[in-house]
């Protein structure tokens, strides 16, 4: 029985090695082709991680927003503040030449990157892993480089919302630094074109009419970087495959989902739907056809959604949660070029555009957002929050010709204006300028493309 169990343990640890021996080839492959790369040509982000910090830095957002030239962004600072490249590795743990993966990979990777880079242990490495998510049990990977101190910057990127909400957030409290990507904002899709402005003087320049004519080409095609950087790529085609990719690749195949199809047709509606307000219960209505549809798995279909970055929740704003909690819901998705690319709409609803747009950059901000509603149907599109307070009060119209049309959004906001007990509110419109005074109430209205470009300026000499 002995000569048995010894025979077998010689078998085990013969198994092991030839696993460690796999494993570092295909390190060591990883590394070579890294070493041996030019970092791609860039176009900077507006996005400012510290990368000096000692702390994990976290990059996270939806599927082929930017994360991984980010991530080439963050090195080439490092390169260009004389960092040596020989002490710098990008990793995608998505790659298929790691595949499939064995599991030991990210215990191998510092030491056979200190080897092979003849890098002592007192030199400082930086180590960018993207998609991490995809290795199991990263976090806990992640969290002993840290509590050991093995002089190494960890910076890591995913497609999903939970790295941050459950495992960055449970095991390295106080030990991260979040940055949430979004497909390019109009301002970095005007810096992508070279188009120079001033914004002080821009409303009335001769700058305006460019600006506009990018921003109605902003409007439709959206910001995912590869729409803008190959004009001729077949933006509606690549943006449906966007789509696709995050429906099964992000949540059909990571949570199991037992009706690909019905979910699928579930997110289509939603993103053709967006601004509306819902219930799970109306939603569940909606799918009734379905008898295996329940309104359980309808709550978690959504949270899949918001997970992956594709859609968001607004809720309307109370003071009583549980009044918040029973009213409707409102989605918006992270890209009109995505809604416009997927959605079964016979035509396109810009007012809806226009404020998914909005929702969005004020998203960027990392405020609150709300909309509210009195019981006389009155509506407020957005309501922003910091801290305990209501900060602003906008309402979206692209068109506020029909003097109907405008009495209905005035009307909203000046019970918005009334409930909160503020003096002022904000109409976005497509091409509107100027203030009027209300019932003592001040409403200005300003244009889209223009209160975007106000926004990221303001955001920026925060």
């Amino acid at each position: 029985m002995h000569i048995l169990s010894s025979i077998l343990d010689g078998y085990i640890k013969q198994e092991i090695t030839i696993i460690h021996v796999d494993t570092r080839e295909k390190l060591k492959s990883a590394i070579v082709d890294w070493q041996g790369r030019e970092l791609p040509p860039l176009q900077n982000r507006r996005y400012e991680a510290n990368i000096d910090a000692p702390h994990v830095n976290d990059i996270v957002g939806v599927r082929r927003c930017g994360k991984t030239y980010y991530m080439y962004q963050l090195i080439l600072e490092l390169l260009e503040k004389g960092v040596p490249k020989s002490n710098i590795l990008y990793l995608n743990l998505d790659d298929d030449r790691l595949q499939p993966l064995n599991g030991d990979e990210l215990q191998l990777l510092i030491g056979t990157f200190r080897e092979m880079q003849e890098i002592s242990e007192e030199d400082h490495l930086y180590l960018f892993l993207d998609e991490v998510q995809t290795f199991p049990s990263w976090e806990r990977w992640v969290k002993g480089i840290y509590d050991r101190k093995q002089n190494v910057k960890i910076v890591i990127s995913g497609s999903n919302a939970s790295l941050l909400s459950q495992d960055i957030s449970t095991l390295l409290t106080g030990r991260h630094l979040s940055t949430k990507m979004f497909p390019f904002s109009f301002t970095e899709f005007l810096d992508y074109h070279s188009v120079d402005f001033d914004i002080k003087t821009l409303p009335y320049s001769e700058d305006k009419t460019v600006i506009k004519r990018k921003f109605n080409e902003y409007l439709e095609k959206g910001g995912f970087p590869e729409i803008i950087v190959y004009p001729s790529v077949r933006h509606r085609e690549t943006l449906q495959s966007y789509f696709d990719d995050i429906i099964h690749r992000d949540i059909i195949s990571r949570y199991g989902i037992r009706n690909p199809l019905i979910f699928k047709d579930l997110a289509l509606f939603c993103i053709s739907n967006i601004a509306k307000p819902h219930t799970y219960n109306s939603l569940k209505r909606l799918f009734a056809n379905y008898s295996s549809l329940s309104t359980d798995a309808i709550i978690n279909y959504i949270a899949y959604l918001e997970d992956a970055f594709l859609l968001f929740s607004v809720s309307h704003y109370d003071e009583s949660l549980k009044q918040q909690i029973n009213k409707p819901r409102k989605l918006y998705c992270i890209d009109t070029g995505m809604i416009n690319a997927v959605s079964f709409k016979l035509s396109s609803d810009t007012g809806r555009l226009y404020e998914n747009i909005v929702f969005i950059q004020l998203l960027r901000s990392g405020q609150e957002i709300y909309y509210w509603q009195d019981p006389k149907g009155l509506e407020v599109d957005f309501v922003t929050k910091q801290g305990l307070d209501p900060t602003q009060l906008i309402q979206v119209c692209s068109d506020l010709s029909d003097p109907e049309t405008k009495e209905r959004e005035v009307n909203g906001l000046l019970a918005g204006m009334k409930n909160f007990r503020m003096q002022e509110g904000t109409i976005i419109t497509s091409d509107d300028f100027g203030e009027e005074t209300v019932e003592g109430k001040k409403v200005k209205y300003v244009p889209l493309w223009w209160w975007l470009l106000e926004r990221e300026r303001i955001g920026k000499n925060r």
